[in-house]
């Protein structure tokens, strides 16, 4: 059976247990005290749920601990993102930038502070398709993009070495590993798949099974040229939604690593 990875509110501390988890608060400062008579080895991530929190307490706090910056609204919140800067001295600092109006000039400020970025994308609209696009081509053209911005990297990289990983794997939401503890306790599947009423297969069936036998079931999805790519991602949790756009997205990504491989293919090969 497999020892799940478990998101947790920091108020469900201490746990008994030595199982992994990634730690959740509003209150940075609170994290510390809290953590000090857990196994360190056990906490894999804490995520800060309110970027207008000050989270000097940790900057050395935890050395090489990942911290995630989870953003609330894109188009008024980014300025925030400058007060956290010093967490990257001492952490690997990734921004989670919800696909909404305005969310690139919070992709941009965050890569520009040196965050790493990856998007909650959920089902975006034909306006957030066309901000995804100029978001995309930011990412593939712009050469002072020095972090990686999730889900793009990882599908270039799958398409560079022929190598699909779906986006539930990319962007952390495998039901195979991950589970959602709420504030009340009650433990879910996580990300979009909380609540879905979903009945979860055995603990230890393979990403795969789950794109096969649950995930993936729409007609459009098993006749799909990106399906390894996407897993059936864009189908939930209405899946009568129209992936024209994302399809489109998929494409310029599958290009681009294309290109990438004729470019290095075609470099001279030094002495």
């Amino acid at each position: 059976m497999n020892e799940f990875i478990r998101n947790i509110p920091l108020h469900c501390l201490p746990l008994g247990s030595k199982e992994q988890i990634i730690v959740r608060t509003h209150e940075p400062a609170a994290l510390p005290a809290a953590l000090a008579s857990e196994n360190p080895e056990q906490v894999i991530a804490v995520q800060l749920l309110s970027l207008a929190a000050d989270s000097e307490s940790l900057n050395a706090w935890a050395a090489g601990l990942p911290v995630e910056l989870v953003m609330a609204d894109p188009a008024t919140e980014f300025p925030l993102l400058y007060r956290h800067t010093p967490l990257l001295d001492q952490h690997p600092v990734r921004v989670v930038v919800p696909v909404r109006p305005g969310f690139f000039n919070a992709v941009k400020t965050a890569v520009a502070l040196d965050f790493a970025v990856q998007l909650d994308v959920g089902q975006p609209d034909p306006a957030l398709i066309e901000e995804l696009a100029a978001v995309l081509k930011f990412y593939l053209h712009q050469s002072t993009v020095a972090q990686p911005i999730e889900y793009f990297q990882g599908a270039l990289l799958g398409f560079y070495h022929e190598e699909p990983a779906s986006l539930w794997a990319i962007l952390d939401e495998d039901p195979q590993w991950l589970r959602y503890v709420a504030d009340d306790g009650a433990e879910s599947l996580n990300g979009r798949l909380a609540g879905a009423g979903i009945k979860t297969l055995a603990p230890d069936v393979e990403l795969d099974v789950w794109i096969e036998q649950v995930l993936a079931m729409h007609e459009e999805c098993r006749n799909c040229e990106f399906l390894r790519h996407c897993g059936g991602y864009f189908k939930w949790p209405r899946q009568d939604y129209d992936c024209a756009g994302v399809k489109r997205l998929f494409s310029e990504l599958r290009e681009a690593a294309s290109e990438l491989r004729r470019d290095i293919e075609a470099a001279p090969v030094s002495e």
